[in-house]
């Protein structure tokens, strides 16, 4: 049997505590404490720190800056709060274990729906009037009125139990068959360590100083003519809106929104830089292809194109070492990272021939070894699995 409760008779919800701290401060130390964000990717972390948590997991989060229950998760761990990150404290805590927990978060997101935008944010005081269905533990009295004490909280652990056990061995079969097909497609099945490999990982490979500015140039503008923001991007996928554009996003490769490839000047190979939206000031993705949208722009070499994946991931590396240091930040909400006068005056250290040239073909294969070795880990975890889940479904 189930009853519809508010979400407001089951958690007291307001902000998590956070510190009062700009983003260069609070990640001045380095540590493991996880630091929450207004992310919907990474169940909501935004990165970690050395200073002691300010909330002691075991509860809901989520932020109220976004358009819907996308950035809603269980935190198992103690975290520091972040601002706009909403708390959803149990009435009852010693009823609300973790699968209790995610069974209510699919009761709110599929309560909540996709009718949020930035107008009706999906913020606490709107959380609170949502209702759901929850199981209740059936009373023998026709009469009796159901609170939140009759709430069958075995019920929704068995459920999520099953569900997590069913999903795990699904998981587990498809991505068994895609590894393969992909390890055999990419070349990756192969991941013993020839000589050369093991020279360039032992080579003292001569490095050389550059400013990013002698490298890279920010290339122009991705909008072609004037085309309104509204009517040339989407949150999700289609085949309409299919250039990934990248946006002050932690995680996914910068990429929060896809636009109409028409309504955009395209490149391909080319370096996303995000200069706001904290904690990701300066931090660099790589793009086979990509547009741009707010809080972030595209840069390319300035005498070649980007030749191949692998030279993009090592010079991607490279510009985050110099711009976006985890202990050493350049930038921040007050100091965004911006092209002119900033970034294009960054260092950044590059390899280079014993003409003191940049050595991209060092680049090349430099990550091809290491996309071996880490190639290698993944493949003798694939065999073990193959086992394991051999035993588990028969196969």
């Amino acid at each position: 049997m189930f009853k519809t409760f508010k979400v407001g008779e089951l958690f007291d919800i307001h902000p998590t505590s956070a510190y009062k701290m700009k983003n260069d401060e609070l990640f001045a130390s380095d540590g493991t404490t996880p630091v929450l964000s207004n992310s919907s990717v990474n169940n909501g972390i935004g990165g970690y720190c050395g200073l002691a948590p300010t909330e002691q997991g075991g509860m809901i989060t989520f932020s109220d800056t976004t358009t819907g229950a996308d950035t809603m998760f269980y935190q198992s761990s103690p975290f520091i709060g972040y601002p706009h990150v909403q708390g959803m404290y149990p009435y009852q805590p010693d009823k609300w274990d973790e699968k209790c927990c995610l069974y209510v978060i699919s009761c709110i997101r599929k309560s909540a729906g996709n009718g949020w935008n930035y107008a009706v944010k999906f913020n606490r005081a709107l959380v609170k009037e949502l209702s759901i269905e929850l199981p209740v533990v059936e009373s023998a009295d026709v009469d009796h009125e159901y609170t939140v004490d009759d709430i069958n909280y075995e019920y929704m652990q068995e459920r999520i139990a099953e569900f997590e056990q069913e999903r795990i061995t699904e998981l587990e079969q498809e991505r068994i068959a895609e590894l393969d097909a992909y390890l055999a497609a990419s070349g990756l099945d192969d991941y013993e360590l020839t000589d050369e490999d093991k020279a360039i990982l032992t080579e003292d490979k001569p490095m050389r100083e550059f400013v990013v500015g002698e490298v890279f140039e920010k290339l122009k503008s991705p909008f072609r003519g004037h085309q309104k923001k509204q009517e040339s991007v989407s949150r999700v996928r289609t085949e309409e809106y299919s250039l990934p554009l990248i946006n002050c996003k932690f995680g996914n490769n910068g990429i929060m929104y896809y636009g109409r490839p028409g309504d955009f000047t395209s490149y391909e190979r080319v370096l996303g830089v995000i200069y706001n939206g904290p904690p990701t000031e300066g931090q660099t993705y790589y793009h086979e292809k990509a547009g741009v949208f707010t809080d972030a722009y595209l840069i390319g070499l300035k005498e070649q194109e980007i030749a191949s994946r692998e030279i993009g991931l090592y010079l991607t590396t490279a510009l985050n070492k110099s711009i976006h240091n985890e202990t050493r930040r350049r930038y921040s909400r007050g100091n965004k990272a911006t092209w002119e006068g900033k970034v294009e005056a960054d260092p950044i250290l590059l390899p280079v021939t014993m003409n003191g040239d940049i050595d991209f073909d060092y680049m090349e294969r430099y990550i091809r070894v290491i996309e071996k070795l880490a190639i290698a880990d993944v493949a003798k975890y694939k065999d073990r699995l193959i086992a394991t889940t051999k035993q588990v479904v028969g196969m």
